[in-house]
């Protein structure tokens, strides 16, 4: 049996449980083959906070999703054994809820994308493995060298060479700058692809000069590529979440890398249980290689840094700090806030679904996140997590990408129009531009 190369010393097992490292271990067979999916309603106050007895350990069930509302669900994956358990807690509870069993089963093959690369060249509707990335933007370096630079960050935890894409009309200009990040979970797909396509837009559509000009757009597809990674390596491994460096005291793998940054560092929502395949927050702030890229890409460029986004997956939210807390908001949440809605609006004029818009801490507090780092540790004046699409949860079909993304694309021009609206008469004198057009609000 596969977790037969574990060492586990009799004070760990009473630490954690057997139990708990022996569900930790990574078998090479589809667990997630006979898991029930259960997306459970709550129908008011008292049933949300009912919920988070499922949050316990010891329960053994992974929450996939939190009910944030009356009209959200908290989605749940529900082994064989426990769903007698889930079954009773719901009926006590009232609870109206969907199931749909063998769960695991639904997952597509993670290994198809590189024979078709071949065979029809890179599509920005499928989801590419992290060296067909990095291929396709040192390509795109080559063939546009005016509009993009690569900058080398260095190497991942398992050494994958990490690659800042930087796109402007004018590198020279010092113009306000737009970070956008995706990928630190490594099993949510539609971030890096979302990135991709960005990207894509922002070079090759002749439409987007208006969005490169007078703001600079720095762009992390992959954050955690060794996570990304792991997760296309078989189908049991499809939602593993956090980054793969391993805690040699313990013998388990990852940390969350969205608790992992160095503001309001685990002060709440996270685990500090280095097995916790979920939520742990890491030994010390910024111990992931990863994070410390993302911190200094914003540290480096404090002063023109406007704006920063982080690309996520599910459920349709665009919230804003704080994160660590729902208690209160920052002085200037008013200002995050009617940002979120503009870009809301233009994804659901594209046809999309709108977003549903708050802090994030009343959303679930959680702390060392990367927005909350961005806004409170940097200074960057708006600074967002966006989860992109609602359904399928992290399995988000290929098939709908085509839709999906274009819609999207659309609340980022309304997000670099705000920017240059707000930021760039204060760059007249190095060269940022801004259209009539653009000054009285007709872009945006």
């Amino acid at each position: 049996m596969c977790w037969k190369s574990f060492k586990i010393t009799n004070w760990i097992v009473l630490y954690f449980g057997l139990v708990g490292l022996f569900r930790h271990v990574e078998c090479a067979e589809n667990k997630y083959d006979n898991y029930t999916l259960i997306k459970i309603y709550p129908t008011g106050i008292q049933q949300i906070e009912a919920l988070k007895y499922l949050e316990e350990p010891e329960h053994q069930v992974e929450i996939l999703k939190k009910s944030r509302s009356f009209n959200d669900s908290t989605d749940i994956l529900v082994s064989p054994n426990d769903i007698p358990f889930v079954k009773e807690f719901i009926k006590n509870e009232s609870l109206n809820y969907e199931l749909k069993r063998n769960y695991g089963r639904t997952f597509e093959s993670v290994e198809r994308t590189p024979k078709r690369r071949i065979l029809r060249g890179f599509s920005f509707y499928e989801y590419h493995s992290f060296p067909a990335i990095q291929e396709y933007l040192d390509n795109l370096a080559k063939r546009q060298p005016d509009l993009v630079k690569l900058q080398n960050l260095g190497t991942s935890y398992q050494g994958r060479r990490m690659k800042l894409v930087k796109i402007s009309s004018d590198h020279n200009a010092q113009n306000p700058i737009i970070f956008v990040d995706a990928g630190i979970h490594a099993r949510e797909w539609v971030a890096p692809a979302m990135a991709l396509y960005l990207i894509h837009r922002l070079v090759n559509d002749p439409d987007a000069r208006k969005e490169l000009d007078g703001v600079d757009w720095y762009i992390l597809p992959v954050v955690n590529p060794d996570g990304y990674e792991y997760t296309r390596t078989s189908r049991a491994n499809r939602l593993w979440r956090k980054t793969r460096s391993k805690n040699s005291q313990f013998e388990c793998f990852g940390v969350d890398g969205n608790r992992n940054y160095g503001f309001k560092w685990a002060v709440s929502g996270v685990s500090t249980n280095p097995c916790d395949k979920e939520t742990y927050a890491g030994p010390k702030p910024f111990s992931e290689v990863e994070t410390q890229m993302v911190r200094n890409i914003m540290m480096e460029n404090s002063k023109r840094m406007k704006l920063y986004v982080s690309l996520h997956s599910y459920g349709q939210y665009l919230v804003y700090p704080w994160g660590y807390t729902g208690e209160y908001l920052p002085k200037e949440w008013k200002k995050l806030d009617t940002m979120a809605r503009i870009v809301s609006d233009a994804v659901q004029k594209a046809g999309g679904q709108p977003f549903k818009v708050l802090s994030a801490g009343k959303w679930y507090a959680a702390a060392g996140g990367s927005d909350d780092f961005a806004y409170g540790a940097v200074g960057v004046p708006y600074s967002y997590t966006m989860e992109l699409t609602s359904g399928f949860e992290f399995i988000y079909p290929e098939r709908l990408l085509r839709t999906v993304l274009p819609q999207y694309y659309e609340g980022f021009r309304a997000f670099a129009a705000q920017i240059k609206k707000e930021f760039c008469l204060k760059y007249i004198g190095q060269r940022c531009k801004i259209n009539s057009q653009e000054e009285s609000g007709t872009n945006s």
